[in-house]
């Protein structure tokens, strides 16, 4: 590892070179000096499960940067005058949170130039007419932004990790497990964007912009976004949230109880816009519901929730904890503690998803419930889980990104996570194998779409990635999304996106 980084230059932060991010863009920043070894271990929350297995020839692969030089800009002015510094073939990755699955912006190559965007922390509040708006830069992370919609009265459609890029997030199309079916994909919510294309020059995007629609599920492949603004939801439209969490013993207990909490959704949930329901099945046996509540619902929640408790005590499973949140931070926030726990030496991740667009079929809940809980490496890999969630509602409703989210209603995650430090060669490829396996078998199931949600898919998968008209939501967002990247990035300077072997 220490000798896959040793080509690193450097670090690049620059002295602010100019009050105006849209004015002249003047010299680039001067670079200073940080290994590309210490910069990974800083910004890498995990590396690809694909990473930590040798490769084809039983070498083990590079768990670091290759990048040439890694810079950090503190303006849209600094990014321009980087890009426009470097040679038009030059290829140029940019991070945000450092979570993407996969690592291909971090780990680039070693002709790369990564623009780390840590530095773009701008936060603002507005208002166009009565919604309420927010501007946030490309380095502010989800811990960061609902902290401070909390202090504005409002409530967003963010995701579960308190580290993850908002900026990234966004250009997958945004997926929340709680609050999507009311409030729609955090980029169904964006109203504009500042950018810096290839050649280095700086943009105002809005909706009316073909290149605005391309950005929201592809937009590291097109443009390196400054910022964003968003619309912000009122608070109140998330009513009530509840959380149970019973224990099981052995994996035919996880897969009975799944199968009738799946077969609640159906009937209850999905119908039924004013809630919605995820099941997370972990490693550390525990079967947690949560049910969020939105300001549509009416009756007693405590009657909805009911069916959950008495499945759980007609299977005899213990109740571990239960908890009600009464606010959208509560529930935003809720698994920040859990998350800050993940942590591996390296942390080793796979994300894969399947799911349906309509309400799923009887024989589609029996596969999930024998194949995908049945089979997942929940033994194998401790730290792993299967999420099983309710989607659709105002996903479906609002504006068509170039995300396969859009269209689902049904929702599972099969996300593979353990310590590679503490697993031998073989155990590793064990796990890589046995979630191969449930994957494989997913994509022959008659009725089921399989990784079709950018952030919940395994770019870097020999020979079982997705296909872009399903990443991309459909075959016409696919072709208008290629149709921007030749346009705008000829050159392919932007070749670190998860799905550019779509469009390079």
């Amino acid at each position: 590892m220490k000798a896959a980084g040793a080509g690193g230059i450097g670090i690049v932060v620059g002295d602010v070179l100019t009050t105006n991010a849209f004015g002249q863009t003047g010299l680039p920043p001067k670079p200073i000096t940080m290994s590309n070894d210490e910069w990974f271990a800083q910004r890498a929350w995990s590396v690809s499960a694909n990473r930590v297995v040798p490769d084809a020839d039983g070498k083990p692969q590079p768990v670091t940067s290759l990048a040439k030089r890694i810079h950090r800009p503190k303006s849209a002015a600094e990014i321009a005058a980087i890009v426009k510094s470097l040679p038009p073939s030059t290829p140029v990755a940019c991070v945000c949170g450092g979570h993407e699955a996969s690592g291909t912006a971090l780990i680039a190559n070693d002709n790369a130039e990564i623009l780390d965007l840590i530095e773009l922390k701008k936060i603002e509040f507005g208002h166009s007419g009565d919604d309420q708006l927010v501007t946030v830069g490309s380095g502010v992370v989800f811990r960061e932004l609902v902290e401070a919609v909390k202090t504005h009265g409002g409530a967003l459609p963010v995701g579960t990790g308190p580290g993850v890029g908002v900026a990234g997030y966004v250009t997958n199309g945004g997926l929340s497990s709680y609050f999507s079916r009311r409030l729609g994909l955090l980029g169904q919510r964006v109203v504009e964007m500042t950018i810096v294309t290839a050649d280095g020059d700086i943009r105002t995007l809005t909706p009316e912009d073909t290149l605005f629609t391309a950005m929201l599920g592809a937009g590291s492949a097109l443009a390196i976004v400054v910022d964003m603004t968003i619309r912000v939801a009122a608070a109140d439209a998330i009513k009530h949230a509840e959380q149970l969490v019973f224990g099981f013993e052995n994996r035919a207990q996880a897969i009975e109880f799944s199968r009738t909490v799946m077969q609640f959704m159906k009937e209850k949930v999905i119908p039924n816009e004013s809630v919605s329901l995820e099941l997370v099945v972990t490693g550390t046996k525990a079967l947690v519901a949560t049910i969020v509540f939105y300001d549509t619902f009416t009756g007693s929640t405590a009657d909805f929730i009911r069916p959950l408790q008495d499945a759980a005590a007609g299977q005899d499973l213990p109740t571990l904890a239960t908890a009600e949140w009464n606010s959208w931070y509560e529930a935003a926030a809720a698994l920040w503690p859990v998350i800050a726990e993940q942590k591996g030496s390296p942390l080793a991740t796979s994300y894969h998803c399947v799911g349906t667009t309509g309400i799923p079929e009887a024989k589609v809940l029996d596969f999930v419930a024998d194949v995908v809980v049945g089979e997942a490496p929940l033994n194998e890999a401790g730290m792993s889980i299967v999420e099983i969630r309710t989607l659709g509602g105002a996903t479906q409703k609002g504006r068509r990104l170039p995300s396969g989210n859009c269209h689902h209603a049904f929702f599972v995650d099969l996300v593979t996570l353990y310590d590679a430090g503490s697993k031998s060669p073989a155990e590793r490829q064990e796990i890589v194998d046995l979630t191969n396996r449930v994957v494989d078998k997913s994509r022959a199931m008659p009725g089921l779409s399989v990784d079709f949600s950018g952030t919940h898919s395994q770019p870097d998968d020999i020979g079982r990635s997705a296909v872009a008209s399903e990443i991309f939501g459909s075959q016409a967002m696919a072709t208008a999304v290629e149709e921007q990247k030749k346009k705008m990035d000829p050159n392919n300077r932007f070749r670190f996106h998860p799905f550019s072997k779509f469009l390079s």
